[in-house]
């Protein structure tokens, strides 16, 4: 459910979108048989009794057109009927040409399926029109060797129209307790509404126990592929409508939509929508139903009460029908590394495995990205030579922001990911290396790091607020590990390297010191107690606290968690969370002022 704001942000981002309409005319070219031009529905749109002065910067129309097929359609118009607005309101659209009751805007070139028109169509109300009145315009989408497209604009007049509240951020909620629904809104328009639509959007971590009977349902299991909207995310989807007259000015809040914090919660959010009907414009119902099975609950059913009204701000703003209610859970996720050497026969060259995962138990998502998720980082010793490295890696020869005067042997590779990582998360990332021949130890470091790490003294591994284990976030790994031996050539057997975790600073290749030491930005109740290495691992591979390890608390199992829940994978099989763009988008909604 993305608000009309949030869903023109996002569809100026999610390609190269250049302005559709402009003035002028081009050379047609002849368009591929089969080609059909597209006008996305607006729903209803709803306006003031109060005209507007002309013209206005921005739009109440948000139309949508694209073209079906790959061909760019040139020469395409597109026009306004007002006919069915004659006498209630008027529409003005700058840059367009106006003949009677058409205006037809030339658009110089169409090449996607789906893009908003820039020209700021404006609708403005008749000077003494009845509140509530209606109409309707026609919109036509034509152009030479393409199939016309037509719709209808359904347009109200002074009707009911919402306006929510800024609920507060909602700090520690402990797991498993129940919050109930904080949505408050007032009815703005100039008629009584005979309902209310309330379209929720829960993000991972919230979720209602008993669905009231009066909502329906659905779980989105995050497949956003093919809304080219990056990483996925599961969400849970709400549509209910609670039917109940709501008079102009009165506000009420809804009652019996209890939201359950789960284990996997951290950072979540509900975003609540509130129209008078399904159609309005803004609304996301139409989109759900279409793409998600939704069923109905069976719980007793939710209501509105009267409120006073504080808090809610006056006027009515077209885009004011949405709010957002943040909960900060008290709960965290451990990250932890891991990395391995595996010498060939000779050795001197092999491969070198570093990768990270989740122990959860929450699920992390960060919007603003100041506790970015952190990418993964291998310093090696001198001497050592990658031969090797993947996409997923890329040299980093920075100190302090700085760009040194030569090879620093240090390497960042892709993190867990960067939106949202869910518990369980892992990745790998295979390295060739070839190192000397001798005996002298030979120690690689692996530790996640953030961009801050490049540019601040002090900060050796990524300050993450919601990992409370961080002695697992830096990991030496020797490489001197000897082949094993393969049977029928003899050989000695190979030693059992170390993997001792430290986030103490990284500064030559000799080992590190075996005690924890509390990374910056980090009190001593947010981190485990000091860890020390008192056993070893095998066969040159190093796991963040792996191996047995003991802190003050009694030994810990091999994942390097103190997590009570285990890990859903700690494969080497990489999983991949490309950028969230759809809830990276949610994140740019303006906050309103008033």
């Amino acid at each position: 459910m993305l608000s009309t704001r949030t869903r023109r942000i996002l569809g100026a981002g999610t390609a190269t979108i250049v302005a559709a309409l402009a003035a002028g005319t081009a050379t047609v070219p002849a368009h591929a048989a089969g080609t059909q031009l597209r006008i996305f529905p607006t729903g209803t749109i709803q306006i003031s009794t109060q005209p507007a002065p002309q013209p206005q910067f921005g739009e109440n129309i948000h139309l949508r057109i694209g073209r079906t097929g790959t061909d760019v359609v040139t020469g395409a118009k597109l026009a306004f009927d007002t006919t069915g607005i004659d006498g209630l309101a008027t529409l003005n659209v700058p840059g367009c040409a106006t003949a009677g009751k058409v205006i037809t805007c030339d658009i110089w070139r169409l090449d996607l399926e789906n893009i908003n028109i820039t020209s700021h169509p404006w609708l403005s109300a008749v000077a003494g029109v009845r509140p509530g009145s209606t109409g309707t315009v026609h919109a036509t989408l034509s152009a030479p060797g393409a199939e016309t497209a037509e719709a209808d604009i359904p347009v109200e007049i002074g009707g009911a129209g919402f306006r929510t509240k800024e609920p507060s951020e909602q700090r520690d909620v402990k797991v498993g307790s129940t919050l109930p629904s904080t949505l408050a809104f007032a009815n703005h328009g100039e008629v009584a509404a005979r309902r209310a639509v309330v379209e929720v959007y829960l993000t991972p971590g919230l979720d209602v126990a008993t669905w009231p009977s009066n909502c329906e349902y659905a779980k989105d299991k995050g497949d956003w592929a093919g809304h080219g909207f990056g990483s996925p995310m599961p969400t849970v989807h709400g549509i209910c409508t609670i039917d109940g007259e709501i008079a102009p000015g009165q506000a009420v809040k809804l009652n019996g939509l209890d939201l359950t914090v789960g284990a996997d919660a951290r950072y979540a959010f509900a975003d609540y929508a509130v129209f008078p009907a399904e159609g309005a414009s803004g609304s996301s119902a139409a989109d759900l139903r279409r793409r998600m099975s939704f069923q109905r609950g069976t719980g007793a059913p939710a209501v509105l009460v009267p409120t006073s009204g504080e808090g809610i701000p006056d006027g009515l703003d077209m885009n004011a029908y949405s709010t957002e209610q943040e909960v900060l859970a008290d709960n965290g996720a451990d990250f932890a590394v891991n990395g391995s050497w595996a010498p060939d026969a000779s050795g001197t060259t092999g491969t070198f495995t570093l990768g990270a995962v989740s122990g959860g138990p929450a699920s992390i998502m960060d919007r603003s990205g100041g506790e970015s998720a952190p990418e993964l980082q291998v310093q090696f010793p001198e001497g050592v030579t990658v031969t090797g490295l993947p996409s997923t890696c890329r040299p980093n020869d920075y100190v302090l922001g700085q760009k040194s005067d030569k090879p620093l042997n240090k390497f960042n590779c892709e993190g867990l990911g960067g939106f949202f990582i869910p518990a369980g998360a892992t990745n790998s990332h295979k390295l060739t290396l070839s190192v000397p021949a001798g005996t002298d130890e030979l120690t690689a470091t692996v530790s996640l790091q953030n961009m801050a790490s490049d540019y601040e003294p002090g900060h050796p591994s990524a300050v993450m607020s919601w990992d409370r284990n961080p002695a697992n976030d830096l990991l030496k790994v020797s490489l001197r590990a000897a082949p094993a031996t393969t049977p029928g050539t003899g050989g000695t057997p190979a030693p059992t390297p170390t993997g001792t975790p430290t986030t103490a600073p990284v500064t030559d290749p000799s080992p590190a010191p075996t005690t924890a030491v509390v990374p910056a930005g980090l009190s001593d109740k947010d981190s485990a107690s000091p860890v020390r290495e008192t056993g070893t691992g095998t066969g040159g591979t190093g796991t963040g606290g792996s191996g047995s390890v003991r802190t003050s608390g009694g030994p810990l199992a091999a994942t390097g968690s103190s997590a009570a829940l285990p890990l859903a994978a700690t494969s080497a099989a990489a999983v991949v969370l490309g950028a969230a763009g759809l809830v990276t988008a949610r994140r740019l909604r303006a906050r309103r002022n008033g």
